[in-house]
């Protein structure tokens, strides 16, 4: 026994001070949830990324991988805290971890699926009552995966900044960033159904070649719609009929007519157009020079486009074409929103055994859209 009694005794190590029960609740909570989301996320992107489709198969093939180097890199920032003694998530992190998993949530729901046949449409837009373009998908893909990375590269630096202190300070925000915790825990869900309300806000606006916007035209009669198609159809004949008054006066035979759909994922809206196309048999003897005619039409204020096309003024694409006996002029027309079904339907549709396609035409005439 010794006479010193200072020997009998060790320091004693300085202890992580426990949260306060008041404040513990939605960062335990958080940090109990952190490695179910790390590994359920990928999961449920697998199957919803493209909704089905392509995407699915492949994303089978390389989830062995993909879903164990998702969860480890999840995992990661919460490793490092358990090594230093942590029982529950730093109140900054917390935040960021909800803000992170609402990004990843976004980022999934918006790619489409693809598919042999028609495209599959991505999550959001089954979601949402309205149309989604395929524009507003790719905005809120490429925001919310920069959103959740950069996240997760704050919540890895301030896990290593909080794990390297030998004693952990009282930080004096901790209560706003509580605070911001759970205002994030409910305005977030809230948040990704504004941004699929959004979505159809925005697509709405959208403006065809008219300068109509979607809820312009769906506002519209379908009598109105209707009018003014035969109204679009007959200007573009006329542009067409132009073009084939300076190659010949008649014999002109048709080789395209009606309404043509142009829906597209980018718009994700009903759309449609015209492609127009009157071919003529030369006699014999008889050139047609299409670069002549060609010419002819950009002097006269029209304008070169894609592979040796011309344009009008109003957006009507021209292609003129031929070999030794034949001449073909084809127009494609701007777009416009409307259903072309509904539209065809509306104006009584045309006989198929009508023998529009058996007669000739003079340069100025057509048949009835």
């Amino acid at each position: 026994m010794t006479d010193q009694p200072w020997l009998l005794y060790s320091p004693v190590e300085p202890a992580r001070e426990a949260p306060r029960r008041g404040r513990q609740g939605i960062h335990s909570f958080t940090w109990s949830l952190w490695p179910w989301m790390n590994w359920l996320l990928p999961v449920v992107g697998i199957l919803c990324v493209g909704n089905g489709g392509w995407a699915l198969l492949l994303l089978l093939v390389v989830s062995p991988v993909l879903v164990p180097a998702a969860g480890l890199l999840g995992s990661l920032p919460r490793f490092v805290l358990r090594r230093s003694g942590a029982v529950t998530t730093p109140a900054p992190i917390t935040a960021l971890l909800l803000l992170q998993w609402w990004a990843w949530g976004a980022a999934m729901i918006t790619p489409p699926g693809a598919t042999d046949g028609s495209p599959i449409p991505a999550v959001m837009q089954v979601l949402s009552p309205l149309p989604i373009s395929g524009g507003f998908l790719s905005a809120v893909l490429l925001g919310a995966s920069l959103i959740a990375v950069s996240c997760w590269i704050a919540v890895l630096v301030i896990a290593i900044v909080v794990a390297s202190r030998a004693e952990p300070a009282r930080r004096q925000g901790a209560k706003g960033w509580t605070a911001a915790a759970w205002i994030a825990a409910f305005a977030l869900p809230l948040l990704l159904v504004a941004t699929i309300w959004l979505g159809g806000v925005v697509t709405a606006q959208q403006r065809d070649a008219a300068g109509a916007t979607v809820a312009e035209v769906q506002a519209l009669p379908l009598s109105e719609q209707a009018a003014r198609a035969v109204e679009r159809h007959d200007r573009a004949q006329a542009q067409l009929s132009a073009v084939r008054g300076m190659i010949a006066e008649d014999g002109w035979e048709l080789s395209s007519r009606g309404i043509d759909t142009r829906t597209s994922f980018s718009e994700a809206v009903e759309s449609y157009g015209f492609d127009l196309r009157f071919e003529h048999r030369a006699s014999p003897g008889e050139s047609v020079d299409a670069d002549a005619v060609a010419a002819e039409l950009l002097r006269q204020g029209w304008t070169e486009g894609e592979r040796g096309a011309i344009v009008d003024p109003h957006g009507n694409v021209v292609e003129i074409s031929a070999n030794d006996d034949r001449v073909w002029v084809s127009l494609s027309s701007p777009t416009w929103w409307g259903d072309a079904y509904d539209l065809f339907e509306e104006l009584g549709g045309y006989d198929p055994a009508d023998g529009a396609f058996e007669q000739t035409y003079a340069y100025d005439e057509w048949p009835e859209l």
